[in-house]
C-alpha cells in the first residue's frame, strides 16, 4: 500500500464507533456531494437509508441514525458530539424532515426512513449502507451502497483503497518497520517525527500540519479533561469509574503507568458517552494515545507545542505504517493494539529514542494484544473496550521507558505485524464489533 498520511490514523470527529459512528456520517456526506455533483439535488424530495452487516447489528447503540442526520445536514464532523447528533436526530424526526447540505429540505423521517437491516447480510463481514433518493412523483433518483471500512474509508463497490493516487513524498518508504528506519537514515539519521513532517509537507503546508497536530492536542486533552471529572452512568450503564481513580491517586506515590491508565479511562469513557473523541486509530481506541501524550506533557518542565507535534508526529507515523502493513479489520488486536504501539513510540521519541528504539517500544506494545477480537457487550464500545484501553496505556508507557534504555534494539515489528495479520485471518465477522459471539454473548445481565 502507498504512502499514507498521518491523518488517516488521527481524526477527530463523533465517538463511540470510527465504524459505525464517524462511518454512517461520512456515508451521507459522500452522498449528498455526489447528488449535489451530478445536479440532483434539487429534484429530491424523499431519501431511505438502510443498513447492513455489522452496521444493523449495532447502530443503534452507536448512534448511526444521529450520525447519518448530522452527515446529510452537513454539519462540521469536529463539533459533533453526542448532543449535537441527539439535537439534529429529534429535529429531524419532529420536522419529519431533513435540509441537505443545510440547505435543500427533504421529506424525512428517521424513524420510518433509517432500516436497521439485521435480516440481511453484505460480503466479506461487512458493514454497508444503502442511500436511495426520490422526485415528488417517487421516481428514484440516484440509488448507491457504501461500504464503511474504519479509518475514513468509505467505499463504492469495487473500490478498493489500493485505488488512490500514490503520493510523491520526500522519505518514501515500504510499509515495514526496516524500511522506515532506512528512510530515517536517508534523511540524515533524523528521527521518526522529522521524516514524517516532512512527508506531510507535500499534502499540505507546515504550518498547516502543525497546527491540525496542536488541534488533535488540544481535543485529546479537552476529552480526558471532561473524562477526570465527569460521573454517573455510561449510555450501556457501566458506571464511570475515571474520576472516582484519579481522586485516589498520589501524586507523589502513583506510578507512570497508573496515571496513564486513568487518563486513558477518561477519554475512553468520553468516547463511549459520544462525546467528541480523537481517534488514534479508531475512536474505540481514543484513550491510548491520549493518555501518554497527557503524561508525557505533565512531566516534561516546561512542555512546548514542540512536544506534542513530535508526539503525534511519530505516533501517526506508526499507526499509518502498521495500518499499511495490513493491520486493519484484524479485530481489537488492530485497534487497541496499534493505539499501544502508536502511543509507545510517540513517547519514546519525545524522550529521545532512535527510530530503532521508538520502534522498538511500538513492538513491546504491540505484542500482548496478540489474538485479541472485537466483541463489545450490547454493540457498545464500553465494555471490555474502556478497561483495554487503560491496560493497553499502561503497557505502552512501560514499553517506551523500557525501549530507551536499549541502545541498539533489535527489533522484531514487522515479525509481529505478520503474526497479527495470520491471527484475524480465522476470525469471523462475529468477533469485529458485531455483538455476536464471544463476551459480547457470555456476560451475565447483572
Amino acid at each position: 500500500m502507498a504512502y499514507l498520511s498521518l491523518f488517516t490514523v488521527l481524526r477527530q470527529g463523533p465517538g463511540p464507533s470510527s465504524v459505525h459512528t464517524a462511518g454512517p456520517w461520512l456515508a451521507a456526506r459522500r452522498f449528498v456531494h455526489e447528488l449535489a455533483a451530478s445536479g440532483a439535488l434539487p429534484s429530491v424530495a424523499r431519501l431511505a437509508v438502510e443498513l447492513y452487516g455489522g452496521a444493523a447489528c449495532v447502530g443503534r447503540e452507536c448512534g448511526a441514525d444521529g450520525a447519518i442526520v448530522a452527515g446529510l445536514e452537513g454539519l462540521d464532523r469536529t463539533q459533533c458530539g453526542a448532543g449535537a447528533t441527539a439535537r439534529a436526530l429529534t429535529a429531524a424526526a419532529t420536522r419529519r424532515a431533513v435540509r441537505l447540505e443545510g440547505r435543500h429540505a427533504i421529506r424525512f423521517d428517521p424513524a420510518k426512513d433509517i432500516g436497521f437491516r439485521v435480516d440481511r447480510t453484505v460480503a466479506y463481514d461487512g458493514n454497508a449502507l444503502r442511500f436511495a433518493a426520490f422526485d415528488a412523483s417517487g421516481t428514484t433518483v440516484a440509488d448507491r451502497v457504501y461500504l464503511v471500512a474504519g479509518d475514513d474509508l468509505v467505499l463504492a463497490p469495487g473500490e478498493s483503497p489500493g485505488n488512490r493516487p500514490a503520493l510523491r513524498v520526500p522519505y518514501d518508504y515500504d510499509a515495514t518497520a526496516a524500511s522506515l528506519v532506512d528512510a530515517c537514515r536517508a534523511a540524515g539519521g533524523r528521527r521518526i517525527a522529522f521524516v514524517a513532517l516532512a512527508n506531510e509537507g507535500t499534502i499540505a503546508s507546515p504550518g498547516e500540519v502543525r497546527a491540525r497536530l496542536l488541534a488533535l492536542r488540544d481535543a485529546m486533552q479537552s476529552s480526558i479533561d471532561r473524562g477526570l471529572v465527569a460521573s454517573g452512568a455510561l449510555p450501556g450503564r457501566r458506571r464511570r469509574v475515571a474520576s472516582g481513580l484519579a481522586d485516589a491517586l498520589d501524586d507523589t506515590k502513583s506510578t507512570a503507568a497508573q496515571r496513564c491508565r486513568v487518563y486513558a479511562l477518561a477519554a475512553a469513557e468520553e468516547n463511549a458517552a459520544g462525546a467528541g473523541s480523537v481517534a488514534a486509530p479508531s475512536h474505540g481506541a481514543a484513550g491510548v494515545v491520549a493518555a501518554l501524550l497527557r503524561h508525557s506533557l505533565a512531566t516534561r518542565a516546561p512542555a512546548g507545542d514542540g512536544d506534542a507535534v513530535d508526539y503525534l508526529a511519530c505516533a501517526g507515523a506508526t499507526g499509518a505504517l502498521l495500518r499499511r502493513a495490513g493491520l486493519r479489520q484484524v479485530g481489537c488486536q488492530g485497534e487497541v493494539g496499534v493505539a499501544a504501539a502508536m502511543a509507545a513510540a510517540g513517547y519514546a521519541s519525545i524522550m529521545g529514542a532512535t527510530p530503532a528504539q521508538a520502534l522498538y517500544a511500538a513492538e513491546l506494545a504491540l505484542e500482548p494484544h496478540l489474538g485479541l477480537a472485537c466483541d463489545p457487550v450490547g454493540g457498545r464500545v464500553e465494555s471490555p473496550c474502556i478497561e483495554r484501553n487503560g491496560l493497553a496505556a499502561a503497557r505502552a508507557c512501560a514499553a517506551a521507558m523500557a525501549a530507551v534504555r536499549v541502545p541498539e534494539p533489535r527489533f522484531a515489528l514487522d515479525a509481529v505485524v505478520r503474526s497479527l495479520v495470520e491471527t484475524a485471518r480465522p476470525l469471523a465477522g462475529r468477533f469485529k464489533q458485531a455483538s455476536l459471539g464471544g463476551v459480547a454473548m457470555s456476560v451475565p445481565d447483572c
